[in-house]
Parts: C-alpha cells; structure tokens; sequence
C-alpha cells in the first residue's frame, strides 16, 4: 500500500562517470500507503467524495469496531485454492526467466535500485533536493504529535538541519549491512506523525522497515551520527546507524553475490548464537536470505553467517543457528503451489503500516513472499502493479465486467488486484465471486446520518471484493483500477 514520497536514485556526476550520463533524475510524490478504504460521504445521493488518506480526519471517526468475517471455514487455508489450479507445480518462471523478469521490472517500474551497480560517487545538490522536496511537503501538511499537538513547519526544518551535508559536490558512498531490524524513517527521528489522535497505529514517517542482513548504501548521516540515510534494493530513508556495520566494496558484494544461501520461507524465524538453540539473536521475516555453510551439518539446524558490528562500528561476521524447517536452500521454485503455501503463512497475522512493528502492510506482504522465489518488486503497490502483464480497467467499467475479466484473465497466486492505496493477493473464484488475500488496516462505513465508523481488521484475511459495499462506491471491487500477472 504506499506511498507518501518516492525519494529518489541519485546518481554519480556525469562530469566524473561519462557511464552515468543517460541517466534522468525524475521528481514525484510518493503514493499514499493505506490498506484502508477510503473516505466517502453524501450516501444517501449517492454520490462518493475520495479523499486522498493524508486529508482523512481520523480523530472525526465515531467508532472503532470488530471486523467479521463470513468467509467459509474451508476457503481458509491453501489447499483448498490450490485444489482449484490445474497444474500448481508448473514452474511459472526458470530461475534465468526471473533474471530477465526483474531487470524488466527495473527499467518499467521505480523503486528498483542495482547495488553493485549504483555510482561510488554521488551529487550532493541530487541528495539536498531529494531533502527539500521531501520537507516542503510535509511542511503543508495537517499532521499531529501523539499528544494531540498540531505539528508546525519548524518541526520539520529542524530534523532537516541536522542532516550532515559536507562541503564538497560531490559525496563518496560508503557500504554496510544491517545487523538487526531497522524502522526506514522518512526524517530522522523515531517521533510519532499523525494524522488525528484515532490513528496512531498510522506513523507518517514510516517509510517502511529491512531486516538484519540487510544490504545497504550509505548516503549521509545527521551531524551526530545516530542516523544514516540509506539505500537498499527497494528503500530508501533514514535507519539508526547502530544498527548497521560499516565495510569495504569488496565484502559488500560478496555478501550480494554469496552463491551458497538460505531464505527464510516462515513469516518469522528465530536466529540462535549456539547450536542448542538457546542464545536467541533477532528474528527475520519471510524472504531474508544469509549465506550458510553446507559443510556444517545439524539435525535440525542450519549454520549460517550473519553481519555483527565490532567497536567502531565496523563488520565482522559471525556463525548462528537456524532452524531447517523456516528456510529453504537457495530461492524456491515458483510454482502457485509455493506462492500461495506462503500467502497463506501470515493469515491472521497483524498488519503494520509501513513494516512497523516487524509486521507488514499489504504491499510488504506480497514482497516478502516473492522474494523467496528470488523474484524483486518495487516496494510501493503503484509501483509493484506496473510488473508483468497488466490489465487496466476504465472509469466507466461496471463491476460485473471487472469481476468477469479478473475471473477469465487473472491467474491464482502470481496475480495482484489493485485499487489506489491497496494491493491484494488473487486466490481464484468460488461460486463466479473472486477471492483475494491481503493485509489490511480496516474498512470504514456510514450510517444514514453520514456518521463514520470505522470497521477494524488490523491483519492478514481472505475476502471476496464487496468488502465497503455498504456505502455507494467504497467496496474494494468498486475502485479497482488493474490487476496483473506477475511472469
């Protein structure tokens, strides 16, 4: 769901890297991650008003209430989705076709940055443009504090005047690897940005959350050094440089390119110190991947390497435990079977805007899952929606001719349904009525007073699309605009 303000690739001065000169530096607002639907009034004309999230007035909502979902016991769980396939174990992509597939996605979607690639060298005026942009939207914001306090400008201009800008054009990047879990934080700072004091569970700075064994391109750091604007293969923002190791080009490709590796395919999986399983380190989420070792071998047990931080701050790996049975070796083939196996991991699992809390949000939820198949996406759903073969609707298109071409076109498991600030899981049809599974905030409803209420789900659930149907023009199937096929 996503995205309040893409930050954008910098690259290498073209007057030093002559390779870099094609390159076009493109400036847009980030989209506006939700998982929610959104505001409409004038019910009893009929009439729909959508408002952009940022302008929903949270603190106006009369209620917060239980969703509850109708859905048949039997349609909760994998197999019955993937009895429904043909062939589910036909690889949908080879392993070179996935190769192909996300270079593709690089070049027709944002968000997608080649480490091993990216400049050595930087502009300065890129990156403090990249800032200002970033300040002077959040600047016309209506925000508040947790405490109810209205946010002003100046609480913006400052966190920008502590970012650490040095003298020279031009900026030299430096490389590390996260050694735990980091919130990625559109300014630097842990502090709470509302939207009203009803939606404090929405932080307006997460810009989205990376796990330990992270790669990571440092940018610039605040003038005290407790944050660090980096970039990863699809993030960008501000992370606590405690969190981080610092290393040369050298082990940071190697850690990039490691050819024996694990991925996490469990939504969590625990990392030990000792082979008893008893020294617990951190947990990762599904799609992490570590470099192991094959020769090393335990019952239940995998060793693997992991990044640690020495005593400036620099990296030194270390050997940990995990268990077999919440990893694969190497990436996964990608059948159906898989994807949906996976999907169906984190049903009832809790929602978190932006990652936060070590959760996932609608769109970090399908990139965690096919990030086992070695398969990148762009993190925001405008962007992840534009990968594969898309299909798009008109303004004009009723539902039924939606809900028909969605049924006859749409594949299980590799194809994503989107309406603008959401993205879901396409699971297949039951009785002419097509399924998804998603990650989502909540749905808001009315009464006839045009009284708002918003129902609270806060988790993975399969649904049908009349979800909002209640109010004229705010069912999910009412606002989808496209839906793809992820090959």
């Amino acid at each position: 769901m996503k995205k309040l303000y893409i930050l954008l690739l910098i690259v290498a001065s073209i007057f030093i890297f002559k390779e870099f000169a094609d390159f076009n530096i493109n400036y847009s607002p980030k989209e506006i991650k939700t998982g929610i639907n959104y505001n409409t009034v004038d019910i009893l004309e009929k009439n729909t008003n959508v408002l952009s999230p940022s302008e929903i007035k949270y603190e106006e909502t009369k209620d917060k209430i239980a969703y509850e979902s109708d859905i048949p016991r039997r349609m909760k769980t994998s197999g019955y989705w993937i009895s429904k396939i043909k062939d589910p174990d036909k690889i949908v992509l080879s392993k070179k076709a996935i190769a192909d597939f996300n270079f593709k996605n690089s070049q027709v979607a944002k968000g997608i940055t080649d480490l091993e690639k990216y400049p050595q060298v930087i502009s300065k005026e890129i990156l403090q443009k990249t800032f200002n942009d970033t300040l002077e939207w959040y600047k016309n914001r209506n925000y508040f504090k947790e405490n109810g306090e209205i946010i002003s400008p100046n609480f913006y201009i400052t966190l920008v005047s502590k970012i650490n800008l040095n003298k020279n054009k031009l900026i030299k990047i430096r490389y590390a690897i996260t050694t735990h879990y980091n919130d990625v934080r559109i300014f630097p700072t842990k502090e709470k940005v509302l939207s009203g004091s009803a939606s404090k569970d929405i932080d307006r700075l997460q810009e989205e959350s990376i796990d330990m064994g992270t790669p990571i391109l440092v940018l610039c750091q605040t003038k005290d050094k407790v944050w660090s604007y980096v970039v990863t293969k699809t993030e960008e923002g501000w992370i606590e440089t405690k969190n981080l190791a610092f290393t040369n080009r050298n082990y940071f490709v190697n850690w990039l390119k490691a050819k024996d590796f694990v991925v996490v395919t469990e939504e969590k999986a625990d990392i030990f110190k000792d082979k008893k399983v008893l020294d617990f380190v951190d947990y990762v989420r599904m799609g992490s991947k570590f470099p192991y070792y094959p020769e090393e071998k335990y019952k239940n047990s995998y060793v693997i390497k992991i990044p640690t931080r020495d005593k400036n701050g620099f990296l030194k790996f270390s050997k940990a435990f995990i268990n077999k049975k919440d990893v694969h070796i190497g990436y996964m083939d990608y059948t159906q079977r898989y994807v949906l196996k996976l999907a169906f991991k984190y049903l009832n699992e809790p929602y978190g805007w932006g990652g936060s809390g070590g959760e996932q949000d609608c769109s970090g939820y399908l990139s965690q899952i096919f990030n086992c198949f070695g398969i990148t996406l762009p993190e925001t759903s405008t962007q992840k929606i534009k990968c594969g073969k898309v299909i798009s609707f008109q303004k004009t298109d009723t539902n039924e001719l939606k809900t028909a071409s969605i049924i006859k076109k749409g594949v299980a498991g590799i194809s994503f349904i989107y309406l603008p600030g959401h993205i879901m899981l396409y699971l297949g049809k039951e009785n002419g009525v097509p399924y998804i599974i998603h990650a989502i905030w909540g749905v808001t409803s009315y009464d006839s007073q045009n009284n708002r209420t918003v129902n609270y789900i806060n988790k993975v659930i399969v649904s049908d699309l009349n979800i909002g149907e209640e109010v004229a023009g705010n069912s999910l199937i009412d606002r989808v605009s496209k839906f793809n096929i992820i090959k």
